[in-house]
């Protein structure tokens, strides 16, 4: 059953009624109806005064109500509509990264003073419109996901798109035990699972997702690519079955290993000999941080 929306409001500085669904807007007046139809091709911009939402402006038009249902409008949208005026809310923090096509950055409310994680889609760059669309739809389908960093709005300006997600203060260190790295791994493996159960949108990139996973494994066991013999497969300090594990991700046949087979493999299992060799190594100080995963 579809929730609907509805509240009192004024459109246009004229008494109306919302009702809002998953695929459709409507504002009635007494004498128009007006209907917006729910994509990231509808234009928003919130308007706010003392730090709280007062109005809506929806292609060019102005709604305003009450600062409770504005509140529950903008949540229910939920990065459903491309909002505008990125730059009167928020500041630029911190720089991550930068290139031709993207940029990572660290940027602050100056509604709530609160840091963000904000990633840039440069529109001069013809790929970036899709791949943003691609990814907004991605984390959208898997924003249930506990593991998740969650995607709070998009906007878009002249030469950019926005988006505004979840800003993690944490570091991933590099001294998890060997069943750590397991339990990281395993759910890494879990979402892509869950993706691609989901959605077709990342069906020709499964060869790019299991080779980022190697990198990841590498870091986690405290390896870079200058330590690594990749042409003869030798990676220093890891058990026999982990090397099979990272080898078996680089294979660029039709034998490159799946999603399935990665979660089956021996490495991601309780292997006794490979614990013993790996406890020795690693640092358990973090061991209690992950009992809730287990």
């Amino acid at each position: 059953m579809n929730y609907n929306l509805k509240f009192e409001c004024t459109f246009n500085n004229k008494p109306a009624y919302l009702i809002c669904d998953k695929l459709n807007l409507e504002v009635k007046t007494k004498n128009e109806n007006f209907k917006f139809i729910i994509s990231l091709k509808l234009h928003f911009q919130w308007i706010y005064f003392e730090r709280q939402i007062h109005e809506a402006r929806i292609q060019n038009c102005s709604l305003k109500g009450s600062i409770q249902n504005l509140e529950k409008l903008k949540n229910f949208l939920d990065c459903r509509v491309m909002y505008l005026g990125a730059a009167e809310l928020y500041e630029q923090y911190l720089v991550i990264k930068e290139d031709e096509s993207k940029k990572a950055m660290i940027v602050k409310s100056m509604v709530n003073g609160q840091k963000y994680f904000c990633k840039v889609y440069k529109k001069e760059v013809k790929e970036n419109e899709k791949q943003l669309l691609n990814e907004v739809k991605i984390l959208r389908m898997l924003k249930q996901n506990k593991y998740i960093v969650r995607i709070l709005e998009v906007y878009e300006s002249q030469h950019n798109y926005y988006m505004i997600m979840e800003y993690l203060e944490h570091k991933l260190e590099q001294d998890y035990t060997h069943e750590e790295n397991q339990i990281i791994i395993k759910e890494i493996l879990n979402i892509l699972e869950d993706l691609n159960n989901k959605s077709r949108i990342l069906d020709q990139m499964d060869g790019l997702d299991m080779f980022d996973l190697h990198k990841i494994v590498l870091y986690l066991n405290g390896l870079s690519p200058k330590t690594v013999d990749f042409v003869n497969g030798i990676y220093p300090d890891i058990p026999s079955h982990g090397t099979n594990f990272l080898k078996s991700l680089l294979n660029n046949t039709q034998y490159r290993m799946n999603i399935k087979q990665a979660l089956s493999h021996p490495f991601l299992k309780c292997i006794e000999t490979d614990h013993q060799i790996v406890k020795a190594e690693m640092n358990l100080k973090f061991k209690h941080s992950f009992n809730n995963f287990q």
